[in-house]
């Protein structure tokens, strides 16, 4: 499921809007707003918008990407890299209403560049396709919803 995919964006889109300013997280330690925040600056990061500190290495890049991004699962308590932590170097929430629309503004950015995009590099995981960013970003974005109970 990509995030490229329309269908699959309006889904996300959807469930993103059933989030309310009271959304529980059922795990983890961010509130709703920080979630809001995390989500966009890792869309942020592919664009080019915020910088990613490149910390891949062989065994990242070679056996755990392809591991996240085709077939596990996003697991439950998974590191959150520093630069878009809402704790420490990631955006902090400003506001519901306005975290949400920001998160729905990244979503329509990225979904609007071309494949051929200059797209920027994972911190863990090198180099990312078009596909695989799509791949990516849906399956976080839909982990934290989940989350959210969205």
């Amino acid at each position: 499921m990509s995030l490229f995919v329309e269908k699959k964006c309006a889904e996300i889109v959807s469930r993103i809007n059933k989030l309310t300013p009271g959304s529980k997280a059922a795990w983890g330690k961010m509130n709703v707003g920080e979630m809001l925040c995390h989500c966009a600056d890792g869309i942020k990061m592919a664009t080019g918008e915020r910088e990613a500190k490149d910390k891949s290495n062989f065994f990242f890049r070679h056996l755990i990407k392809p591991l996240v991004i085709y077939v596990l699962p996003i697991p439950k308590g998974a590191p959150t890299p520093d630069e878009i932590n809402p704790e420490i170097g990631g955006t902090a929430p400003s506001g519901f209403e306005a975290d949400r629309k920001e998160l729905l503004h990244c979503i329509e950015n990225i979904c609007s560049l071309p494949e051929n995009h200059s797209w920027t590099r994972h911190g863990s995981f090198g180099k990312l396709s078009y596909k695989q960013w799509g791949l990516l970003h849906h399956k976080h974005i839909d982990h934290h919803l989940k989350q959210f109970g969205v």
